[in-house]
């Protein structure tokens, strides 16, 4: 990913999105750990919205969890795994499996 289209996405995230406590941008995946994992979903939904409108109409915003932090793949085409539908929060989800770890289930 060019260097100018990290830092439009760097600063767009900055200063648009409240709650990021952290923001890294490697080999074109950027790195956030957020202030509430809960708000996950409105982060990639506002990330998606603005890289459609402003870098790529055509691409498309993957979003995982690695760790505490989540990861941003920004990919060609209308690849990406975002869905307008409620589904159950991948941080809820990343929580219910690091509860169920110190459980020892």
């Amino acid at each position: 990913m060019l260097k100018k289209i990290e830092k439009q996405l760097e600063q767009f995230v900055r200063s648009e999105i409240a709650g990021i406590h952290r923001i890294q941008m490697t080999n074109g995946t950027m790195y956030l750990l957020l202030d509430k994992p809960g708000d996950c979903d409105f982060v990639h939904k506002e990330i998606r919205t603005f890289y459609k409108e402003n870098i790529n109409p055509e691409g498309g915003v993957n979003m995982y969890a690695v760790g505490d932090e989540f990861a941003f793949d920004f990919v060609e085409g209308n690849k990406d795994n975002y869905t307008d539908e409620p589904l159950d929060s991948i941080a809820d989800t990343m929580m219910n499996l690091e509860a169920d770890a110190k459980e020892g289930k």
